[in-house]
C-alpha cells in the first residue's frame, strides 16, 4: 500500500526529531485523517511529540506545502490529555482514538490510546459538571444581549454556548466523535436537544426565539445531568 504523502512527510519530522532530541524524545504520532488513511489533498498534518523535557508550545509551520502542527507534550501531560476531565473530554479522547504512534519505544501513546476507548463513566460526568459551569457564563452572557436587545452580541454569545453545550450533551451521552470538527453533524443524532444546538447556532432566528431556543437546551442539559447525579445545584 503506497503511503500517504503526509505520513512520509511525519516520518521525515521523526527522523530530525530523533537525531535533535534523541534520549528526549518519549515517543511521536501522528492524529486525524493523516492517522486514519483519510487525508486529502488539502489536508493538514497533526504530530504529538512527547518529550521528557518539553521545549516550547504548540507551533505550526508549513512543510513541502502542508501545514503541520506539533503538540509537545510531557509524559504527564500526555496522559492527563486521557485521564482528565476537561470540559472537551469528547474531542480529546477522539483525537487520541484516532492516533498512529509512529515511535513508541515504552508503548505510552499504545496504551494511552487504549485507554481512549474506555473512559469510565465518572470521567464523563465529571467533564459535562465542569462543561455546565463554564456554560453557565455564556448563558449569562446570551441572556445579557436579550435583555440589551442586541442581535449582534447574541449571535455572537450563541456560537459560544452552542459549542459548550454540544461538547457538554456528548459527555452525557458518552458519545465521542472520531473527528472533532464534525460536532455539529454528530449531535444532530441527539434529539430535540441536539437539533435546538444546532439551530441555535447556524440559523437567524428573532432574538425571542433564539432566547427560547437556549433556554430549552440549557434546561435540557440541566436535567440529563441531574438524571445521572451531577450536581447542578444554583445552575437552575
Amino acid at each position: 500500500m503506497v503511503e500517504s504523502p503526509r505520513l512520509i512527510l511525519a516520518r521525515k519530522i521523526l527522523d530530525e526529531l530523533r537525531r535533535r532530541e534523541a534520549r528526549n524524545l518519549v515517543a511521536f504520532g501522528v492524529f486525524g485523517s493523516v492517522a486514519q488513511g483519510k487525508d486529502r489533498r488539502h489536508s493538514d498534518l497533526d504530530l504529538l511529540v512527547v518529550l521528557r523535557r518539553k521545549r516550547g508550545t504548540p507551533r505550526v509551520e508549513l512543510r513541502q506545502g502542508v501545514l503541520v502542527t506539533y503538540l509537545p507534550l510531557t509524559p504527564d501531560e500526555a496522559r492527563a490529555e486521557v485521564l482528565g476531565a476537561e470540559p472537551d473530554l469528547s474531542g480529546r479522547l477522539g483525537g487520541w482514538r484516532s492516533l498512529r504512534p509512529l515511535h513508541d519505544p515504552h508503548g505510552l501513546l499504545w496504551r494511552l490510546r487504549a485507554r481512549a476507548h474506555r473512559p469510565p463513566m465518572s470521567q464523563f460526568r465529571e467533564a459535562a459538571r465542569r462543561g455546565l459551569l463554564g456554560a453557565y457564563e455564556d448563558l449569562g452572557k446570551l441572556r445579557n444581549a436579550v435583555e440589551a436587545k442586541d442581535p449582534d452580541e447574541m449571535r455572537e454569545m450563541a456560537i459560544w454556548f452552542s459549542g459548550a453545550a454540544a461538547d457538554i450533551l456528548f459527555c452525557l451521552e458518552r458519545f465521542v466523535p472520531l473527528i472533532h470538527r464534525r460536532e455539529f453533524v454528530d449531535v444532530r443524532r441527539f434529539g430535540r436537544t441536539g437539533r435546538s444546538i444546532c439551530a441555535l447556532r447556524y440559523e437567524n432566528p428573532s432574538i425571542a426565539q433564539r432566547h427560547r431556543l437556549a433556554e430549552s437546551v440549557w434546561n435540557s442539559l440541566t436535567r440529563k445531568a441531574t438524571q445521572q447525579g451531577i450536581d447542578v445545584v444554583g445552575l437552575v
